[in-house]
């Protein structure tokens, strides 16, 4: 009887934590295969065509940015940062209309870039911003020379 309780509670306990595991694994999987998609198309060689792209945006950010403004955005990315040498995955944030995915870039000619896509809740990207990296001390430092 007691190994049948101990069983018993063993199976109740894997059960109860198998809820726990993250439910949100699916749709972190593909928004960052989207994200995937985008800085490949950042990064230069090969260049995806933007028709690629489209299943995986938003219309809205579709109609804002177009096939012209994303190639003027590969172009601004290479002439501010460069090329793209690596890019890791940092968080996966879960909000109540919104996901957003970070990345952390190293380009030739900026160390550090964080890289944010922001995803609608049908998985869609509404988003992106690259932006370099200030250390708190650098921040600190530049507001006080200005």
């Amino acid at each position: 009887m007691k190994k049948f309780v101990i069983l018993l509670t063993t199976l109740l306990t894997l059960a109860g934590s198998s809820l726990c595991l993250a439910a949100d694994g699916g749709d972190l999987n593909k928004q960052q295969k989207a994200v995937e998609v985008v800085i490949d198309a950042l990064d230069g060689e090969p260049i995806p065509a933007y028709s690629s792209l489209l299943p995986l945006i938003s219309k809205s950010l579709d109609q804002n940015m177009g096939e012209k403004g994303f190639a003027a955005l590969q172009k601004a990315v290479q002439d501010r940062f460069g090329i793209l040498k690596e890019a890791k995955f940092f968080a996966f944030q879960r909000f109540d209309q919104a996901d957003s995915i970070t990345y952390i870039g190293s380009f030739s000619k900026e160390n550090v870039v964080t890289m944010q896509f922001i995803f609608d809740k049908k998985n869609k990207m509404t988003d992106l911003t690259l932006a370099p990296y200030k250390a708190p001390a650098q921040a600190s430092a530049q507001e006080e020379k200005k």
